[in-house]
């Protein structure tokens, strides 16, 4: 009987450690997945990869559903050089400073303006006084751009003149009943800008012609802005209809002036320079105590917004002009 009792006591706790080892016990081989031992499984996530080009955000994808990443052309680099700015909007990435030099020669727009056209278009006045040319520091932060504005004009409400890519210059107009345009172009060859003597002034021409690329289908323009001095211009339009193969004749629209040439600080004459685009100053704007010429009241409002922006500018610029 003892020995049977022995015999007993050994076979159980055999299978005691049998038991064990399958359930407590360290583990002895491969640890089992998840699905058979009921734990929930720990979703490890991976680090973003770092990749040349962007893709897009499939957010119209089906669960589960992989859709190829979309890839975008990086700017081409030249002589391991970094690329340069990216365009905006089709506008060439330059500071405010570059687009500013750039416009100088539609400087001796700014101020008011009388016109004429040469055709009656529709219900539209032939004759205004009510264009003025000034700058634009706010529209688009970090380019600036030259603004004229017409309520009467048949042909526009808004022109905004900025620089674009590929060394030229952008045209934005607003017309009063239909798309608005973007043209682009440059000078006229033979027609730079020019500086004459005219007695104690100078009196600047240019010709600059532009050609619209937006919208791409109904009617095309052409528009050739034709300063003839400093107190007027013609605006020469030209247009194709959307079935047409050539330019045709729109209008003429002459500017004159109202009063005389303010715009430009003449060199024998320059008197107070504007604070924010450099041209002769015709008002003044005060901060701190302290009063500071400005040549229009597009720049008016530029150095209201922003002082200390512009006194930084001029603090910079006579540090530059003193050595």
């Amino acid at each position: 009987m003892a020995v049977r009792h022995g015999l007993l006591a050994l076979g159980l706790a055999a299978l005691m450690g049998m038991v064990l080892s399958g359930c407590g016990g360290p583990p002895t081989g491969d640890a089992k997945p998840a699905s058979e031992t009921g734990a929930k499984p720990k979703r490890s996530v991976a680090p973003a990869p770092v990749a040349d080009s962007e893709t897009d955000n499939a957010t119209d994808a089906e669960p589960g559903e992989k859709r190829p990443a979309k890839r975008r052309a990086k700017p081409l680099q030249l002589g391991g050089g970094a690329a340069a700015p990216a365009a905006v909007g089709g506008i060439a990435a330059r500071s405010p400073d570059e687009t500013v030099a750039r416009l100088q020669p539609f400087q001796v727009l700014l101020g008011r303006w009388r016109w004429v056209t040469q055709k009656k278009f529709g219900d539209f006045p032939k004759t205004g006084e009510d264009v003025q040319w000034i700058w634009d520091f706010r529209t688009k932060a970090g380019q600036p751009a030259l603004q004229a504005r017409s309520q009467t004009s048949p042909y526009y409400r808004e022109l905004r003149l900025t620089t674009s890519d590929n060394d030229e210059f952008e045209l934005q107009v607003s017309t009063p009943d239909g798309p608005p345009r973007i043209l682009r172009g440059g000078w006229q060859e033979g027609h730079e800008p020019k500086e004459t003597p005219d007695g104690k002034i100078l009196q600047r021409t240019f010709k600059l012609q532009l050609a619209q690329i937006d919208p791409m289908d109904g009617q095309q323009w052409q528009m050739t802005l034709n300063l003839l001095d400093n107190d007027q211009y013609l605006m020469e339009l030209k247009k194709r209809g959307s079935t047409g193969s050539s330019l045709q004749q729109l209008d003429t629209v002459r500017q004159q002036r109202e009063g005389t040439s303010f715009a430009v600080a003449e060199s024998d004459n320059p008197g107070p320079k504007c604070i924010v685009s450099g041209g002769l100053g015709t008002m003044s704007v005060s901060y701190q105590g302290k009063t500071y010429p400005v040549c229009c009241t597009g720049c008016s409002a530029a150095f209201n917004e922003d002082p200390e922006r512009w006194l930084a500018q001029l603090k910079d610029k006579s540090a530059k002009d003193a050595k």
